[in-house]
């Protein structure tokens, strides 16, 4: 039932990002479990369940990135997605970008260090290239994919906080 209650909730959320204009519904299944899903103009919506929990989605500038991760300089946001509970916080940009991969993943390497986190791993294969890094005093986590396409770059930051 659940799974199928949250098929339901993708569908109406679809639905309502789609129309382009701002609205908010509830939706209750018939065991009483509702979430409220509410689009803000073109490319933003977030749904809330009872309990306070939240799921961000949005294209354009609507990305909702940690202040101290922001978006690389002159990046074009394709998609982003981001969430908070009760067991944590993190999301997911993509965007695009003329910068060179090597560009992006050294300016999040940079930001990586500045907040204290340290690398775990840096990959280098042909024209991508990736590099997470953590802090597990903070219990936060970084990475970065830089693809090089044929007029710039294609990036995803997906960050996380336990």
């Amino acid at each position: 039932m659940r799974k199928l209650f949250a098929v339901a909730m993708i569908g109406a959320a679809v639905t309502l990002v789609g129309c382009g204009r701002s609205d908010q519904k509830t939706y209750t299944d018939s065991n009483g479990n509702s979430v409220s899903v509410s689009k803000e103009g073109d490319g933003h919506m977030t749904i809330t369940g009872a309990n306070g929990d939240k799921v961000e989605f949005g294209t354009g500038s609507s990305a909702k990135m940690p202040s101290d991760i922001p978006l690389y300089p002159g990046a074009k946001v394709t998609a982003s997605f981001s969430g908070q509970g009760k067991d944590g916080s993190g999301g997911m940009v993509s965007f695009t970008t003329t910068a060179s991969p090597d560009d992006v993943i050294a300016f999040y390497k940079q930001k990586a260090e500045a907040i204290g986190m340290a690398q775990t791993m840096n990959m280098d294969m042909g024209g991508t290239k990736s590099y997470v890094a953590a802090n597990e005093k903070d219990k936060r986590t970084l990475s970065i994919t830089a693809t090089k396409a044929s007029d710039g770059t294609t990036g995803q930051v997906t960050w996380g906080t336990k």
